[in-house]
């Protein structure tokens, strides 16, 4: 009977290291400097989602929808006070993340929900 009293501690033990593992957490690096924070990062991602939804749909108005797509970037990036380079670096970063980009890819859908219940045209 005491072999299986210890046994079962064992078992207990084992589970209860198994379930506090902080590998999850040190899976994900820390963020290189210079990259946008999370919430800019997501709320960025949607608006540009956004463009590249209506640049496919087309829906851009102007000559050359390239070239009226990059101005509309480029708007959206300045507007937020963010260069291409910085955005660009932090959706590189975050799409390298396997552990962590489904959790903002979720975000960037909430934001995108958001807006469509904010808009205007609704």
């Amino acid at each position: 009977m005491k072999t299986a009293g210890r046994n079962f501690w064992a078992v207990v033990l084992l589970m209860a290291l198994v379930g506090c593992d902080p590998r999850v957490k040190n899976d994900i690096p820390p963020p290189p400097e210079g990259m946008l924070d999370k919430e800019t990062f997501v709320t960025l991602h949607a608006e540009l989602q956004l463009l590249e939804a209506a640049y496919r749909q087309r829906m851009l108005n102007g000559g050359d929808r390239d070239a009226v797509r990059a101005a509309h970037r480029v708007q959206i990036l300045d507007a937020a006070g963010v260069s291409d380079s910085a955005f660009t670096a932090t959706y590189n970063w975050w799409y390298s993340q396997p552990e962590a980009l489904p959790g903002v890819l979720e975000q960037v859908m909430l934001k995108l929900d958001s807006i469509e219940r904010n808009s205007q045209w609704n």
